[in-house]
């Protein structure tokens, strides 16, 4: 039996989970279950262990976990002795290729803000020098993001 107060402490951090991934345009119940995951020693869970365990729909779950499939960050398998119910479960390298694929969208933005500069004319200068910074910006980050996948998971 868990104790009542260890639920609290559970409950506050998959909220605070659900607001940092919002931050990534994730809906709150993604972002709890990404948190589920990663407080959990637990590798596997049924969609009604996640469903239970963040107190959430199961239209809410079911959008979630379709977002978090095709985002790589999860991924499921049919465990021995019942493979009709998926478990689900962290997909460790498929969160590595999110990360890179992030870090793609950067560098593909960043070549399109340089097309776009060749558009602009003088007319406005506070954003075309916006949008440089944000050139700059974003090769600074791709190039040092880059490096920190390599260093932490492609070793």
């Amino acid at each position: 039996m868990i104790h009542k107060s260890i639920l609290m402490d559970i409950e506050k951090i998959l909220d605070q989970y659900a607001l940092s991934y919002k931050e990534e345009n994730y809906p709150p119940v993604a972002g709890k279950i990404l948190g589920l995951f990663f407080i959990s020693n637990q590798k596997h869970f049924t969609f009604e262990e996640i469903m239970s365990s963040i107190k959430a729909s199961k239209s809410a779950t079911s959008k979630a976990v379709k977002l978090l499939i095709s985002s790589g960050e999860i991924n499921f398998e049919f465990l021995e002795g019942n493979k009709r119910k998926r478990h689900f479960f962290l997909d460790i390298e498929g969160s590595v290729d999110h990360f890179k694929r992030l870090i793609e969208g950067i560098r593909m933005q960043t070549e399109l803000y340089k097309e776009t500069l060749k558009f602009r004319t003088d007319e406005n200068e506070e954003l075309s020098q916006f949008i440089q910074n944000v050139i700059n910006l974003n090769v600074e980050l791709s190039v040092h993001a880059e490096r920190l996948v390599q260093k932490h998971f492609l070793k």
